[in-house]
């Protein structure tokens, strides 16, 4: 009842890469990066992100939107950056866009969400730090708390922490009450919808 029920996660096309990292649970430092030819990209926003990320309390997730309209042609973090970011309180990154050095970034323990690899940096720029932004279909802002698994992210509000493991460990006993009546002998259809509630 706290939002819609096509509100609260990061569509499908952002993919967890090493889901054998288990869960991934963080607040989200929102950026934005682009790419774009030309002249070498400023590096106003990159230390701005460092920055921001350093001051903040963690577990903290990157997420990162693609600006650049062509997120197939540009890697927007890497070994280097994953490292540092996991020195300055970072478990992960997530993106709509690409990232690299996935073998690399696994061996760390650093998650990884995004639609695919890109083995270029190419000219990426970080043009905004703690602004909103859409993820797939999801407004996230700096602070939200972001649950993410090999199923995909979830954002979890803040209003529903107190009482959080109670909601979930009733659901996880509720379905799993259903799944054990589902495949028992004692099956019934019209038991089934009489116990769905709906």
């Amino acid at each position: 009842d706290v939002r819609d029920r096509t509100e609260g996660f990061i569509g499908g096309r952002v993919q967890c890469q090493f889901p054998d990292l288990g869960v991934m649970v963080g607040r989200a430092l929102t950026v934005t990066m682009s790419n774009a030819p030309g002249p070498v990209a400023g590096r106003d926003g990159y230390w701005k992100m460092w920055d921001t990320l350093n001051a903040m309390e963690g577990p903290v997730v990157l997420a990162i939107q693609d600006a650049s309209g062509e997120p197939h042609r540009v890697a927007y973090a890497g070994e280097v950056m994953a490292t540092t970011a996991m020195r300055l309180g970072a478990i992960g990154m997530v993106t709509d866009g690409a990232l690299r050095d996935v073998n690399e970034v696994h061996a760390l323990g650093f998650h990884y969400f995004m639609q695919y690899p890109v083995v270029s940096h190419a000219n990426f720029e970080i043009t905004s730090v703690g602004e909103p932004i859409v993820l797939d279909g999801q407004e996230v802002r700096t602070g939200d708390i972001l649950h993410g698994d090999g199923n995909g992210i979830v954002i979890v509000p803040d209003e529903v922490l107190e009482g959080l493991p109670e909601a979930v460990a009733t659901i996880q006993k509720r379905e799993a009450e259903t799944m054990v009546f589902i495949r028992g002998d004692d099956f019934d259809y019209a038991q089934l919808r009489k116990r769905s509630g709906y």
